[in-house]
């Protein structure tokens, strides 16, 4: 099994139109540990135990020119403090920037239709945002954010922009880029599947509008997938809004030829995006725990209180415990397989696959790219 990404700077990345002001210390070369490989784990927004926490500074203004409503997402919880303040003091910046330009702008122009003797309309500025990987374990420590700011200056309707922001959320924090997740040709890869999927809907796009992805393009992490933003105007008309393109990474589990593990479950394989299989550092397999257990014919009952998940089968019951290696089956002591479950950012529970062989005595087998349980 292998993964074909590494983190290769340390900073944040993906900030479409947010470059400019980063602290030295966030663009600097990292040092040679970070050529190890990083695993992923399914992404969405969900919130899981450890997971790094955002809040909103709200920022209100109202006056006769112009009104802001801004939530800047103040991120706490990254293992680099140090980086996390860098981080949330250029996301404070970057929307109080933004603020003081539209306040300026709307007094010249106010200014303006007055002398000029036409109705002059009061501008807007919103800032929103929202978590699309937890940071936590479940995601391998992935964190990403997009922060969207919305401004009105007239006209028949504003303009929406997104900068996004992907982090490894480690000791020494590190910046993900499109490169990291897929490889040297990744330019080459994200076009085709870009221009594959514009093919589908050649209407919805402007003719020749899009030539490939630049060195900042814009992306942020979702469910085990890159997903690739454009702003308004960029390849298509405003009625488009911010097309997105979702391309799976290519870090799940794989056999020594690249390809994807598939999940054969009694006989039924199982999707990738439904249940993609996942490996750590260590060479540890995992696998959704749900939906898993239930084509074995398990009822599964989720104990919020204990974050754990009861499983009942006949007169097989069995116990596992969110953040836990500890095992149990039919109330017998408790074994060890070396990880413990782990909800990721989707809400999803995943398991080592040892515990289907182990605990529930499934027959598991991995050979030719396939991970069969019966």
């Amino acid at each position: 099994m292998k993964t074909p990404f590494k983190l290769l700077t340390l900073g944040i990345a993906g900030a479409c139109l947010l470059t400019a002001g980063i602290p030295d210390s966030l663009a600097s070369a990292e040092p040679s540990s970070a050529n190890a490989p990083v695993q992923a784990v399914p992404i969405s927004a969900a919130v899981q135990q450890d997971a790094v926490k955002v809040s909103a500074k709200p920022v209100q203004e109202k006056t006769d020119l112009y009104s802001a409503d801004l939530n800047i997402p103040v991120i706490e919880g990254l293992k680099d403090k140090k980086y996390q303040d860098q981080l949330n003091d250029i996301l404070e910046r970057h929307a109080m920037k933004d603020l003081e330009l539209l306040k300026k702008q709307a007094e010249n122009d106010a200014a303006d239709a007055k002398k000029s003797g036409y109705e002059f309309r009061p501008y807007e500025v919103t800032v929103t945002y929202k978590v699309k990987a937890g940071g936590g374990t479940a995601d391998a420590g992935l964190f990403s954010i997009a922060v969207t700011t919305y401004t009105y200056t007239g006209g028949a309707h504003g303009l929406p922009r997104t900068d996004t922001y992907n982090v490894l959320n480690q000791d020494t924090a590190k910046r993900i880029e499109l490169k990291d997740l897929f490889g040297a040709d990744y330019k080459q890869t994200i076009d085709k599947h870009i221009k594959d999927e514009i093919a589908k809907h050649p209407d919805d796009y402007f003719k020749d509008g899009f030539e490939g992805i630049d060195d900042t393009q814009s992306f942020y992490i979702h469910q085990g997938s890159a997903v690739i933003v454009f702003g308004p105007y960029e390849i298509a008309p405003y009625a488009a809004g911010m097309p997105e393109f979702t391309i799976p990474l290519p870090n799940q589990a794989q056999t020594p030829g690249g390809r994807t593990q598939k999940l054969i479950v009694n006989g039924s394989e199982l999707s990738t995006v439904d249940a993609a299989v996942y490996t750590d550092a260590k060479g540890t397999v995992t696998v959704p725990l749900r939906i898993v257990a239930e084509a074995l014919g398990y009822e599964l009952k989720w104990n919020a209180e204990q974050q754990a998940v009861e499983l009942h089968k006949g007169a097989q019951w069995t116990v596992v415990r969110t953040g836990k290696d500890e095992y149990v089956i039919n109330k017998m002591a408790p074994v060890s397989l070396g990880i413990a479950p782990a909800i990721n950012s989707e809400g999803k529970m995943y398991v080592p696959l040892a515990f289907f062989s182990d605990i529930l005595k499934a027959d598991v087998k991995s050979e030719a790219g396939t991970i069969t349980i019966r």
